[in-house]
């Protein structure tokens, strides 16, 4: 893609999911969901690695032609793999977006108005939301925010209440931009308290008085952490390989 920007694409990946064991090798169709994430992401971006600490997941790398970066097995979060894998290559990047390996669904649609945000007003962090989807998740995340498209809170829970109309809600989508800088500053703060509250490492930055830029995709590509999840993504992938 043409901009003025020059970005990394880290994919974080580790089998160690509870709800869904070895998620990212799980196969989806013919494909494991790893390689589904990456065919997701390389039409925009020039520079994708898999950040990982898993020798069967650089193996599948390998197989599927990814480029790979073994990490440490002590990473508590994606984002803190995300860095070690952007220091180990040694090179110069305006932006490094962390891009989730189980985000099987996600797309050039999904990821075209964060690239916009990036390009227009070049925030020091961004991520993204999208309107509810029509089926009911129990990975739900939500976002509300400012009226310059600043986030407020991240939530598990559905938020804003909405006590006597029924709220516009938006889910977060999981993909964050940070700048070189802004990366290694969410990577020496300490956890925070609604972070481990909630179970959403996103609250570290606000909670550390930084901002999220917010852009809106058209759609939150589903995600899949349970068994239900995987199921209901055959299905969303047979109607797109029929449509």
């Amino acid at each position: 893609m043409s901009s003025k920007h020059k970005y990394l694409v880290i994919l974080p990946a580790r089998l160690g999911a509870q709800r869904l064991p070895k998620k990212p090798l799980r196969l989806l169709g013919s494909l494991p969901i790893i390689g589904h994430t990456f065919n997701g992401v390389k039409s925009l971006f020039e520079h994708i690695h898999v950040a990982t600490d898993d020798e069967d997941i650089a193996t599948a790398c390998l197989a599927l032609d990814i480029p790979c970066i073994m990490t440490s097995s002590e990473h508590r979060n994606g984002t803190t793999r995300t860095l070690e894998a952007y220091q180990s290559l040694g090179q110069d990047f305006d932006y490094i977006i962390n891009v989730q390996g189980d985000e099987a669904f996600i797309s050039e649609e999904v990821l075209r108005p964060l690239l916009d945000l990036l390009e227009e007003k070049s925030p020091e962090a961004a991520t993204l939301r999208a309107p509810l989807p029509e089926y009911h998740s129990n990975s739900n995340v939500f976002v509300v925010t400012d009226s310059a498209q600043n986030a407020l809170y991240f939530s598990r829970s559905p938020i804003p209440a909405g006590r006597d109309a029924k709220p516009t809600r938006y889910q977060h989508v999981g993909v964050y931009a940070f700048t070189p800088k802004a990366l290694k500053e969410y990577c020496s703060l300490s956890p925070t308290p609604l972070e481990q509250m909630e179970m959403l490492e996103q609250l570290r930055w606000l909670e550390h008085g930084n901002n999220w830029a917010v852009a809106t995709a058209p759609s939150k590509p589903l995600s899949i952490d349970t068994p239900a999840d995987l199921e209901r993504a055959e299905f969303f992938l047979k109607k797109l390989n029929q449509g």
